[in-house]
């Protein structure tokens, strides 16, 4: 007598998989909010602090690519435990050995399979939800900002109570009991057929012009989502506009807003504007460029445009996932979302830098808010020569 099929829970699937992401991205920033400690115990400058967070985002940068030609050859459920497991086994040794060569080689190396373990969750949820992946894709894209807020709001806590170092373990533990779950829930989930393809099938692929035109597209958006994320803050205190206490909840609201944004982007893009999914972000792009043109000239009514735009720059991040899915061939969904990821880096480590750059030349923020203006037109201009879909 043959076993009866087991039913497959989507819903719970994509809630054990949203938890992962939360974790990995807690993990990510753990180091930030603890950063005063570290310089004092470690003898550390800002700037190598602060490099603990970029080798981390480079290593991503680097692997992403590869990452997603390896999620089109192989089961991406079991490179999301694997990866799992050797972020884990790398951030329990950050804990025991917290030197500064120590932490900084091992921030790297950690980068490297936290690449394979966002792009095969997306692409797993878009599966899992196969009517309906850009509303999926969007809720799943929720764990990021959730992860970086409780990363923020939960690691002073963790390091007062048990010392800095803890920080890199304390949001990878819970995979403990994670992965499991997850694990039971994902082996229900109907297998993909990997089809073959040769290296010269998948470099061809990166020939599509509209792959492009979307990744930059992204691009453009994340720009806007780094450049409110980090430099509001700063812009505030300079302006001498808010308080330092509102200042901490303002840094949290921020990327935070993209919890609410992300999954109602992916929601309207099916459903309002399913004729046509660019209207979501040609949207968000109308709106920055007004915010980010008004801005500079509010005072204290800036507030809330602030954060405003940090809900615009990350609404059509779902959407970007979806379009990049349906430009590229069916076998080459992980290599589309690894692309996305990538190409929105790029933009995001750009435009905390050259803000920087224009607001030390000319002595003030106008310059900065007019770049994000034409980076925001730009993006729309972008979005806009792509075909409908």
């Amino acid at each position: 007598m043959s076993e009866s099929p087991r039913t497959f829970h989507p819903r719970a699937f994509l809630l054990a998989t949203w938890a992962v992401t939360v974790c990995s991205n807690a993990f990510y920033i753990s180091p930030a909010p603890v950063f005063p400690d570290m310089r004092s115990d470690l003898g550390i400058s800002n700037a190598q602090a602060g490099a603990l967070i970029s080798v981390y985002l480079v290593a991503i940068l680097l692997f992403q690519v590869p990452a997603g030609y390896v999620i089109d050859r192989r089961d991406p459920r079991r490179i999301i435990v694997g990866s799992s497991l050797l972020v884990l086994g790398l951030s329990l040794v950050m804990y025991l050995v917290p030197r500064y060569d120590v932490l900084l080689t091992l921030r790297f190396l950690t980068g490297i399979p936290v690449a394979f373990l966002f792009v095969p969750s997306a692409y797993l949820v878009s599966r899992a939800f196969a009517e309906t992946p850009g509303r999926a894709v969007g809720v799943f894209l929720s764990g990021p900002p959730t992860g970086v807020a409780l990363g923020n709001l939960l690691g002073p806590s963790v390091a007062q109570a048990f010392g800095w170092p803890t920080v890199f373990i304390a949001f990878t533990l819970p995979w403990l009991a994670l992965l499991p779950l997850f694990y039971v829930y994902a082996r229900d989930l109907p297998p993909r057929r990997q089809e073959p393809f040769t290296l010269s099938d998948y470099l061809a692929a990166f020939r599509n012009l509209e792959l492009w035109k979307v990744g930059a597209v992204f691009a453009c958006s994340y720009a806007a989502y780094i450049f409110y994320s980090s430099w509001s803050p700063t812009y505030l205190v300079d302006s001498g506009i808010a308080s330092a206490a509102l200042l901490g909840i303002l840094s949290a609201a921020i990327p935070a807003a993209g919890i609410l944004s992300r999954p109602v982007g992916g929601y309207l893009a099916e459903t309002t504007f399913r004729a046509d999914k660019r209207r979501v972000p040609m949207i968000a792009f109308l709106a920055l460029v007004g915010a980010s043109a008004f801005v500079p000239f509010l005072g204290l009514g800036a507030i809330p445009f602030l954060v405003a735009a940090g809900f615009l720059a990350q609404f059509p991040f779902s959407v970007y996932y979806i379009l990049s899915a349906q430009i590229m061939p069916q076998k080459f969904t992980g290599t589309a979302y690894a692309f996305m990821n990538t190409i929105s880096l790029i933009g995001g480590a750009i435009s905390p830098g050259l803000a920087g750059v224009l607001v030390d030349m000319t002595g003030s923020f106008l310059s900065a808010f007019a770049m994000i203006a034409a980076t925001a037109a730009l993006g729309f201009v972008l979005i806009a020569a792509t075909r409908e879909r």
